[in-house]
């Protein structure tokens, strides 16, 4: 039997009412040449069983069930099974229109070792959250133009897996798989690892056939503390610092001062903020990129009080409070504001 040219692997855990309508759309493709792995991670609402029920009716899908390790071992596992020559994810509560391999695929000549299409960021209701302003055509960039990519692609933005083919061939050849470790920002450490190796070109396109549904209650809206985030930091770090190294791309358009700022703002103690290394500091002063009045406020304090905790970590304690006290009493306008 012959390889399929391209695997679908997606992760399944607990997702039983808005599984089927995922396999269902992974089954029409307009593209045929391919196999959909299904990773049961110990599913407990019947998941499993939707997955038998599928493998029954579509000799396309394998089925394979796993004790529960977590998302990044069950994409790991369907890395290791699979056996197209190209690889990409779909996340078992998202689905994607009938062109989403097609139009991937379409992307792919002598040379190309990844390719980036965007996605349709919505509500359970089908309302669009947000979208980013992509060129309009489809570009191809060789390893010299990677500054070029992350800048005008947002690619450290749109750290996901999802909407991308990878080659089977270069991720075994070096290695690659997800950090199981890591329960946030997992994608982007998988695909800038994959960044940082390959020799070939990128070829990227604004097409969005993946609908990315934002569910209350996901993994993306869990709260972390402290010190996972700055945990998460340093790996994002020294993946940048690799990437930029490299390619000559600039840090402040990579964005890992992101998880920094956000276990700053999660910190419970003075010696919390004690423990965060002075490159870290110093690292946060030159490369991060304030986006609303907040975040501004937060550079400003940090920049000149990073020195003196305690003025730093008191004003860390009465905005957070201020915030949460805005909440309790419905005064979402305000919150709003801050917000932006």
């Amino acid at each position: 039997m012959n390889s399929p040219i391209i695997s679908v692997i997606v992760p399944v855990y607990n997702v039983a009412a808005l599984l089927p309508r995922c396999i269902d759309s992974l089954l029409n493709q307009k593209f045929t040449d391919y196999e959909v792995l299904l990773i049961d991670d110990g599913s407990n609402d019947g998941s499993g069983d939707i997955c038998d029920e599928y493998k029954g009716k579509d000799a396309r899908i394998k089925v394979i069930h796993q004790q529960n390790g977590g998302v990044s071992k069950a994409r790991n596992r369907g890395i290791d099974e699979a056996h197209g020559e190209w690889l990409t994810f779909v996340d078992s509560d998202d689905y994607v229109t009938t062109e989403y391999l097609s139009d991937m695929y379409a992307c792919v000549e002598l040379g190309i070792e990844l390719v980036i299409h965007s996605l349709k960021h919505i509500r359970e209701n089908g309302e669009m959250l947000y979208d980013y302003e992509l060129p309009k055509e489809v570009k191809v960039y060789s390893t010299s133009d990677f500054a070029l990519l992350v800048k005008e692609q947002y690619v450290s933005q749109r750290g996901y897996t999802v909407s991308k083919l990878f080659n089977k061939q270069l991720l075994d050849a070096r290695s690659i798989r997800f950090n199981p470790e890591i329960k946030f920002n997992e994608d982007w450490v998988f695909l800038f690892s994959y960044l940082n190796v390959i020799t070939g070109s990128v070829c990227c396109s604004p097409v969005s056939n993946y609908l990315y549904v934002d569910r209350e209650g996901s993994l993306s809206h869990a709260e972390n503390d402290f010190y996972y985030n700055y945990e998460t930091f340093g790996i994002v770090k020294d993946l940048t610092l690799a990437f930029c190294n490299k390619y000559g791309a600039n840090a402040v358009d990579m964005g890992p001062t992101y998880l920094l700022h956000k276990a700053i703002t999660l910190v419970d103690s003075k010696a919390q903020l004690c423990s965060i290394k002075t490159e870290d500091w110093d690292f946060f002063n030159r490369y991060y990129r304030a986006t609303s009045m907040k975040t501004k406020c937060d550079r400003w304090m940090v920049r000149h009080f990073h020195s003196c905790k305690s003025v730093l970590f008191a004003y860390l304690y009465l905005v957070r409070n201020f915030r949460k006290m805005l909440e309790r009493h419905n005064l979402w306008s305000i919150v709003n504001v801050l917000r932006k």
